[in-house]
């Protein structure tokens, strides 16, 4: 009798419908990954609409108009691209400074990629004490700022110590050196131009390292082991292997460099002056936005021809 019960129980529960999934956990893998995503993207996505996108919009807006301060604010006399015909071709100094700023890009950035990486690669080897090191190719990051970074590449500094260095390896020394050597005086004005801002590249170059790092790390040693047994060299390895897997990152560190050489570039030394200092807002803002113009369609463009090379490994 108590078995019947207990078959008949048993064919009730399994009769009886499923209990359907609702709300997140009835979301797949796909959707739920998705979500996450857009959650933690949430914090950048306020900052950048409230902090970013309002006063970019604020700024093509005021080049528009020829601002001045009044009793109740400014006043807005619209002048449509009258600033920027100005700056353009009429000031003397804001031509000169957007190729300043361009010149520094195509010097400052392909160094630093090619510096972090090699640097990378290094510090990818084992070896001991590499954590050690590892640290102090990153500490210029969190120390080149503030006071510290006034005190060690303030102009007077350096100045001061080419003025009194009479060693062997000086600058004046080594300028010398390269001229006497029949080097072009176009390759000789970039080697120059790389050695006085070494300590930049340097310090700028930690996040780069540390993307490298990442890049380096990810990728299996088994293909490394194949590669040996068919009789790869280094360079061999290097060019077929390294550089293809860590290409994404070479794409990120482009990025990041790109958007770092454009933030501290001297022209918006100029545009804070000409907007603060001379108080002439409209053409300030035509300033920003032709610079800002260029700097995203450099970048863009970049990003367009390197991401054309790039290759996606498949797991």
């Amino acid at each position: 009798m108590s078995k019947n019960k207990t078959n008949n129980t048993a064919s009730s529960q399994a009769a009886m419908p499923a209990k359907k999934k609702r709300g997140y956990a009835a979301l797949s893998y796909t959707k739920k990954k998705g979500l996450w995503g857009f959650i933690l993207l949430c914090p950048w996505l306020i900052g950048f609409l409230g902090f970013f996108l309002i006063p970019l919009v604020q700024t093509f807006y005021y080049a528009l108009f020829d601002m001045r301060l009044a009793n109740n604010g400014f006043s807005f006399d619209f002048v449509g691209i009258e600033n920027f015909r100005y700056i353009l071709t009429v000031d003397p100094d804001y031509n000169q400074e957007l190729i300043a700023a361009l010149q520094d890009m195509a010097l400052n950035v392909p160094i630093q990629i090619f510096v972090a990486l090699f640097l990378a690669i290094m510090l990818n080897a084992k070896f001991p004490g590499r954590g050690f090191f590892r640290t102090i190719f990153f500490i210029p990051i969190i120390l080149s700022t503030g006071i510290l970074t006034i005190e060690v590449t303030g102009l007077e500094t350096f100045n001061l110590a080419a003025e009194e260095t009479e060693g062997v390896m000086s600058a004046a020394f080594f300028t010398e050196t390269l001229s006497n050597s029949g080097i072009p005086s176009e390759l000789l004005s970039m080697i120059q131009s790389f050695v006085s801002s070494i300590f930049e590249v340097i310090t700028t170059a930690g996040v780069q390292i540390l993307i490298f790092l990442s890049g380096l790390q990810g990728i299996s040693p088994s293909l490394y082991e194949v590669a040996k047994l068919e009789g790869c060299t280094q360079f061999e390895c290097f060019c077929k292997i390294t550089l293809p897997m860590i290409s994404p990152m070479i794409l990120v560190c482009l990025v990041y460099s790109l958007s770092d050489t454009f933030a501290k570039a001297e022209i918006s030394e100029l545009i804070d002056t000409t907007m603060f200092t001379s108080a002439q807002y409209g053409r300030g803002a035509a300033m920003s936005a032709v610079y800002f113009a260029m700097s995203v369609g450099i970048t863009l463009l970049l990003t367009l021809i390197v991401s054309k090379v790039v290759f996606y490994y498949d797991n």
